[in-house]
């Protein structure tokens, strides 16, 4: 047989939600059967079954049996309702195991589904409910019938391999995974889901007890026990996602165990339908064995049928003797969980993998001594008592998993330990985790969960990136996580859902605020990044006189998350290369260039551009205005041209354009228009020192910018009129991408290519706050290139309010950072608000091994027929369900069961809302919220100083900058800021 590999597994058991919670509770050796009085079961039970002398009130019930999400499934309300929940339920936990698998249904050729279903009365019940002439037939048979219940799961999720129903009886289950595996084998499906669905409808909490039947008297099942007196029924359902083994190595699958064969066959004629064979049983296993190619002696450990009946357990433990004759551990679930009738073969298997993935063999959940048969002097194996480690000297682990049928369908299945490979050493890189759903609540109780396994479960952080980027479908609910602790942040889950076809639109930064290293992170983390940027400064290298590759140099590690508000204020000091004009210019056109072929490879492409100054030939060149070696030599040529005009400056203004106007004289200009409240004014940088010293004694906030010329004024008249003759021997064409110019604040037409444009653009004001404006007509996520004031400026004019997403991909020079980290909170941003990124493009080169995360969650809602008043045995009321919910709970807590509570959320401090309202006044906004961050809302440099002003007014202490911006996350910098004030000694 080809061996198949299990690379995903999901199920619901008695007091166990999932399979980790069924795990542990093995382990732990518990009886997770429940056990209510008669006053509990009071109207859940009908009275004259309650009140028989006979009535044993034990049973292996589940929880949520009837809470469903509708509509992850697209399914109507009232086609849930009368739909069984059985088949609901396995319908979510396909789709769970399928995720775990980390399988895209639709990105996998054929996947089939190989599963089986138990009794249920749920139609009648739905019929009585929904009364004669609401009934209808047809949805009522495909929601209820078994036939319908393999083809259910295809319809819903999309998969396009056989669709198969299996019944068995009590073999159901494992005969289904039997039936998968040949499946794959012979490549009928590529991957396939085997599983079965054993819940009773109406929940039945307890049973008669007859003499000479299954049933235990005690309501106790303890297999393979000398006081082994039957079985107790028990609800459950399970899914395993297998594909061959090759191939799932191929693909990187994390692999549970590895299924070496299986084999299935029927004891034919004997003595009673329901009796066993010894004879079919000893003839399945040994066809197991053989198909597997193994040796019984190979063989460490058996998880038996063990149904706790005398004859059965008797008639299993002699074939089991006949057949691995070395002796074995043996172990039953049964007795944890009861019968759990077509599933339980299946809760058997996931047991004995769990078993042979780590070592730990659970012992039974009961004391006392082991059955006769047990102990005969010619016995050679052991049923499993205490939990022990794995004894076997055999390696790899193997084990064998039996389970048979009422009516003689016997399954017996071997597998062994998937022995992993070492991992490769992980290359140190900031990650973000994608996380996605279909609503707001699901999302924010999948990062919960997600949470809980990085905490709790030794995942890598790289491989769970990987699976929760490449193997999960993203959804219209995103969220981008870069920082761990926003997981545990339930209120910083976006509750909209990303826009409808999102556009991207691209913002080429001018000069300003470039710094020396700038990016030089990305060079090792943005695929393409440096091959690009490499040719382009070594062919403008010979250009300008000098390598320029130089000038990208290792920028210096910085702490993640915080502002250096002096740096933000001072600017660049000392010497650099990138202080010359034409290098700057150079750099900065040949980095954003590279920036943006990168993006493109991972996916992020503009629907429009758009640039600031310098910038907006950039954005000309990726739009198709000028080919990339033309306007490298106009970049070129154009910088020589401004270095060769009188020095000037420009002024950073708290000032709307008409008031900045206002400030123009001899010697100053208006430069730039950014929002409704920031304007430049640039000129001869004497005047525009005294004028910035005036402004500040006025309390107008004034700040000079690192440039060394005065750009959009006259004084770059000639400048811009070498440009212009320059150009007129230039080739240009009209956009192929739709550009925004900041001259006209509008959509370019064919003056773009006109070399008057150019002239002017260089020598005349510029408003860039409305060009961004106008981008957004078109573009709901703008992407900065390079570093710049984008944040800032689509706060203050507003559009953050709209829904537009703003995102930086380079560092300010004084933003507390890594490129890395910058990078992958720009490309989880671009995700989050619906824009598809190629994120395997992004890991080229970085072998990460996916890593098995938790499913989506799913919000859950009660859907159940209400059934008329002489069904009374279908319709507990709301307050006896409550009771019954309240005594299950109660009689799970006394049995030693952990009951989950809900703590009511801390109390917010006072100083997070003092600190609010600051922000409000500063950014000019109505609220904020704790993980709104400063500069997204629109804040700068400027609105930084009235901050820490206000604050001090506010508290009487003046708090440092490297302080309240350690973080500009509002919650962080209120624990931050408060902490400083309450443990610091301070002089008002």
């Amino acid at each position: 047989m080809t061996r198949i590999a299990v690379i995903g597994i999901a199920g619901r058991f008695p007091q166990a939600d999932d399979v980790r919670a069924f795990w542990n509770n093995l382990v732990d050796r518990r009886d997770c059967l429940t056990r209510l009085s008669k006053d509990d079961l009071a109207g859940l039970v009908p009275t004259a079954r309650l009140d028989h002398p006979r009535f044993v009130a034990a049973s292996g019930v589940i929880d949520g049996v009837f809470e469903f999400d509708a509509g992850m499934y697209a399914m109507a309300p009232g086609e849930a309702v009368s739909t069984d929940p059985q088949h609901r339920l396995f319908l979510d936990f396909a789709r769970q195991a399928l995720e775990v698998a980390g399988i895209v249904p639709g990105a996998t050729k054929d996947i089939g589904v190989y599963a089986g279903v138990g009794r249920s009365r749920h139609e009648a019940m739905a019929r009585a409910a929904l009364g004669t002439a609401d009934v209808d037939d047809v949805l009522l048979e495909t929601g209820n019938e078994k036939d319908y219940f393999a083809g259910r799961v295809c319809y819903r999720l999309g998969l396009t391999g056989p669709s198969v129903v299996v019944q068995s009886a009590c073999s159901t289950g494992l005969l289904a995974v039997h039936q998968a595996c040949l499946a794959l084998t012979g490549y009928e499906c590529d991957v396939a889901l085997a599983g079965a669905a054993a819940i009773r409808v109406p929940l039945e909490y307890g049973y008669v007890f007859r003499h000479g039947g299954i049933g235990s008297e005690t309501g106790r099942c303890l297999p393979f026990s000398a006081d082994a007196d039957g079985t107790v029924a028990g609800d459950g359902l399970a899914c395993l996602v297998l594909k061959r083994l090759e191939d799932a190595e191929a693909d990187g699958d994390h692999i549970h165990a590895v299924l070496l064969g299986s084999a299935a066959n029927n004891d034919g004629a004997k003595p009673g339908f329901a009796a066993v064979s010894a004879a079919g049983q000893t003839r399945v296993m040994e066809s197991a064995l053989r198909f597997s190619g193994l040796d019984p002696a190979q063989v460490g450990y058996l998880e038996a049928h063990g149904s706790a009946t005398a004859l059965g357990d008797a008639t299993e433990w002699t074939a089991i003797e006949r057949v691995y004759r070395h002796g074995l551990t043996v172990g039953a679930v049964k007795g944890n969980v009861g019968h759990l009738r077509e599933a339980s073969g299946l809760a058997g298997l996931i047991k004995t993998i769990q078993v042979v993935d780590t070592g730990v063999v659970p012992g039974a959940p009961y004391e006392g001594r082991p059955a006769a048969f047990t102990r005969e002097q010619n016995a050679r194996s052991t049923p499993a008592r205490e939990t022990t480690a794995w004894a076997s000297p055999n390696d790899p682990r193997r084990a064998a998993v039996s389970s048979f049928g009422l009516g003689g369908t016997n399954v017996h299945l071997l597998l062994e330990q998937y022995e992993r490979p070492t991992p490769a050493a992980q290359i140190s890189a900031a990650e973000v985790l994608t996380i996605t759903a279909h609503a707001a609540a699901p999302l924010a109780a999948t990062a919960r969960q997600i949470a809980s396994a990085l905490e709790h479960e030794d995942v890598p952080l790289a491989g769970a990136a990987r699976t929760l980027q490449e193997r999960r479908a993203h959804l219209r609910y995103r969220w981008a996580v870069t920082d761990l602790e926003e997981l545990t942040e339930s209120e910083a889950a976006p509750t909209d859902p990303v826009q409808d076809d999102p556009a991207v639109g691209f913002v080429f930064s001018g000069i300003g605020d470039h710094y020396p290293g700038m990016a030089a992170g990305l060079l090792d983390q943005l695929p393409g990044y440096r091959d690009l940027l490499f040719d382009a400064l070594s062919k403008a290298g010979p250009m300008v006189g000098r390598d320029l590759r130089s000038l990208i140099q290792t920028a210096p590690a910085r702490p993640a998350g915080g502002i250096d508000l002096r740096a933000m204020l001072r600017g660049r000091t000392g010497e650099d290369g990138l202080q010359d004009t034409v290098s700057a210019h150079v750099v900065m056109f040949c980095l954003q260039q590279a920036l943006a072929g990168a993006l493109a490879g991972v996916g992020v492409t503009p629907a429009a551009v758009m640039g600031h100054s310098i910038g907006e030939l950039a954005a000309a060149t990726v739009g198709g205005v000028f080919a990339p070696e033309h306007a490298l030599d106009i970049v070129v040529q154009r910088a020589r041209l401004v270095a060769g005009q009188p020095e000037g400056g420009m002024l950073a203004v708290a000032l709307p354009g008409a008031e900045a106007a206002e400030l123009t004289g001899p010697g100053i200009w208006l430069a730039t228009v950014n929002t409704p409240s920031s304007s430049a004014l640039a000129g001869k940088r004497p005047a525009l020192t005294d004028l910035a010293a005036g402004l500040r004694e006025r309390g107008i906030q004034a700040r000079m910018l690192d440039v060394t010329h005065a750009f959009h004024t006259p004084m770059l008249a000639e400048a811009a009129e070498g440009l212009r003759a320059l150009l007129s021997t230039m080739p240009a064409e009209p956009p192929r991408i739709p550009l925004v110019s900041g001259l006209t604040a509008d959509w370019a037409g064919p003056e773009i290519t006109r070399p008057e444009h150019w002239a002017a653009h260089l020598s005349s004001t510029v408003r860039f706050g409305q060009a961004v404006e106008r981008l957004a007509d078109r573009c709901t996520v703008l992407v900065e290139i390079g570093p710049g004031q984008l944040r800032s400026v689509a706060g203050q004019t507003g559009l953050a309010a709209r829904g537009v997403v703003t995102v930086p991909t380079v560092r300010r020079s004084y933003e507390e950072t890594t490129d890395a980290r910058m990078l992958t909170r720009a490309l989880g941003r671009v995700w989050q608000a619906g824009v598809d990124v190629d994120w395997s493009a992004l890991r080229a080169g970085r072998r990460v091994t996916a890593a098995p995360m938790p499913a989506r969650a799913a919000d859950r809602r009660t859907h159940r027929a209400s059934m008329a008043t002489e069904v009374s045995w279908w319709q507990p009321t709301t307050d006896v369900s409550r009771a019954a919910a309240t005594a299950v709970t109660a009689a799970r807590a006394a049995a030693g069961g952990t009951v989950a509570t809900t703590a009511a959320a801390a109390p917010e401090i006072a100083f997070h809302d003092r600190l609010a309202r600051i922000w409000c006044t500063v950014l000019g906004v109505d609220q904020v919220r704790p993980r709104d961050h400063f500069f997204d809302l629109g804040g700068d440099s400027l609105m930084g100083v009235r901050l820490i002003a206000l604050l001090e007014a506010a508290t009487g202490v003046h708090v440092p900058s490297a302080v309240v911006f350690e973080s500009a996350v509002l919650s962080r910098m209120a624990r931050i800021v408060d902490t400083y004030l309450n443990t610091e000694e301070r002089t008002p």
